[in-house]
């Protein structure tokens, strides 16, 4: 009877030695799978980026090449010449509104008071309205809400 149980146990036991071979092998063949995959993947990654690193040159239009320039004499002059410009750029019946907003959403708790009761009094056009409105920031919005017969074209739809 021991002969029997023990031919047995060396069946299972072989069986299960030729199981576990079985498996190491599929394993270290996934694994080296995995590393050529991997391998070909991270040389694909170098190419994409020797690609990437390579220098493009566009050429420059020669009307924007004449801008930079202007703006660089700009950013020459001396201040005075600067703001000259500047208020050339902007009519001379918006550079209120656009004062006002800038006091409103950065000058202190008594100018920004001031500055949105100065705002809410304009009469202005709908698209200077929509602009002011879009540049203004929260609490200029908010105190604009709060103030009494305020236009609501401030406020965008």
């Amino acid at each position: 009877m021991f002969s029997a149980v023990g031919t047995s146990g060396v069946l299972v036991s072989s069986g299960l030695l030729a199981w576990q071979v079985y498996q190491t092998q599929v394993g270290q063949q996934q694994i080296v799978e995995l590393k050529e995959k991997l391998n070909t993947q991270q040389g694909n990654q170098k190419m994409l980026l020797e690609e990437l690193n390579k220098t493009q040159f566009v050429t420059i239009p020669k009307e924007l090449t004449n801008k930079l320039n202007y703006n660089k004499e700009l950013s020459n002059m001396n201040s005075f010449e600067t703001k000259e410009d500047l208020k050339s750029i902007l009519p001379r019946h918006l550079r209120k509104p656009w004062r006002l907003l800038h006091l409103a959403n950065t000058g202190g708790y008594e100018q920004h008071i001031k500055a949105v009761q100065d705002l809410s009094k304009l009469s202005l056009s709908d698209g200077e309205y929509q602009q002011l409105a879009q540049s203004c920031e929260c609490r200029t919005a908010v105190g604009l809400a709060r103030t009494a017969n305020v236009d609501l074209r401030f406020f965008l739809p």
